[in-house]
C-alpha cells in the first residue's frame, strides 16, 4: 500500500513539474486573466487531471474484502420484516456471538446461520422472537469455531410455508475471531 501511494505521489510531482515547466507566463496569465471562458478552459483540465489520480489510489489503496463475504441474496428483507441490530456490518465477534434485532416471523420462530465466503455453513441454529406475526424483538447468542480469524456472513432468515425457500433474509458481514 505505501508503494502505490508512493507511485501516485511521484506521478502527482511529476504532472505538477510538466505543468508548471512548460509556460511559466501562461501559467500567470491565466491565474490573472479576466475572461472566463479562457479560466474555465485552462483550470478545469488541470483540476481532472490532479483529482482523478487520487480518487483512483484512495479505493484502490483500501478494497474491502469483508464486503463481498456475503453470497447473493434470495429474497432481501425489507425493515418491516427483519431488523438485525447485532453484530453490525463489519464488526470482529468471538463465539457465541449474540445476535439481536427484530423480526416478524411466523409463529415466532426463524433461523440464523454463519457462512464462509463460500456460502458453506459455519453455524447453523432456530432462532425465537417475543411474538409472531409482529415485528417483534430477539436476542440470541450462536456458537461457532473457527481455527483462525474467518471472513464470514450472518443469515437471519424465516422459511417459506409455502415451499420452504429461505425468505426475508437479512445478511450481516462479520469476521469470525477464535
Amino acid at each position: 500500500m505505501r508503494y502505490l501511494i508512493l507511485a501516485a505521489l511521484a506521478g502527482l510531482v511529476a504532472l505538477g513539474v510538466a505543468c508548471s515547466s512548460d509556460d511559466n507566463t501562461s501559467a500567470t496569465q491565466t491565474a490573472t486573466a479576466t475572461h472566463p471562458p479562457a479560466v474555465s478552459a485552462t483550470a478545469t483540465p488541470q483540476a481532472t487531471a490532479t483529482a482523478t489520480p487520487i480518487a483512483t489510489v484512495a479505493h484502490t489503496a483500501s478494497p474491502s474484502p469483508i464486503a463481498n463475504v456475503c453470497q447473493t441474496n434470495p429474497s432481501p428483507a425489507t425493515s418491516a420484516q427483519t431488523v438485525v441490530n447485532q453484530p453490525q456490518p463489519g464488526d470482529l465477534v468471538t463465539s457465541p456471538v449474540t445476535v439481536s434485532g427484530q423480526i416478524n416471523a411466523f409463529e415466532a420462530q426463524f433461523n440464523i446461520a454463519i457462512k464462509d465466503a463460500s456460502g458453506a455453513d459455519i453455524a447453523t441454529q432456530p432462532g425465537h422472537s417475543q411474538q409472531g406475526q409482529t415485528l417483534s424483538p430477539f436476542n440470541e447468542s450462536v456458537a461457532f469455531t473457527v481455527a483462525t480469524q474467518t471472513l464470514a456472513c450472518l443469515w437471519v432468515f424465516d422459511l417459506s410455508a409455502k415451499d420452504g425457500s429461505l425468505i426475508q433474509v437479512v445478511q450481516v458481514p462479520i469476521t469470525l475471531v477464535p
